[in-house]
């Protein structure tokens, strides 16, 4: 499992110039997978995304996991994977 304190270490890194200097130092292989690494850090932010709305859309309506949309046709089923 990640931690707080691994998200900040990576924070601090990215943050401080260090990845950007790393990067220049590798190889074209070494590159790719710094370049991969962000890609996936990317794709795990939207999953987070996905998740915390429907929990936050599901606190709101009180447990429900039907969004009201105001029109009845086209309310939405946040644990679609769609959302």
């Amino acid at each position: 499992m990640i931690t707080s304190k691994n998200i900040k270490q990576f924070r601090e890194y990215l943050a401080s110039g260090r990845w950007e200097e790393d990067f220049g130092y590798m190889t074209k292989d070494g590159q790719d997978d710094m370049l991969d690494l962000l890609d996936s850090l990317f794709e795990l932010c939207e999953l987070a995304d996905k998740i915390l709305t429907k929990k936050l859309y599901k606190n709101m309506l009180g447990g429900s996991d039907v969004v009201e949309t105001g029109d009845e046709n086209s309310n939405k089923d946040v644990t679609d994977k769609g959302l």
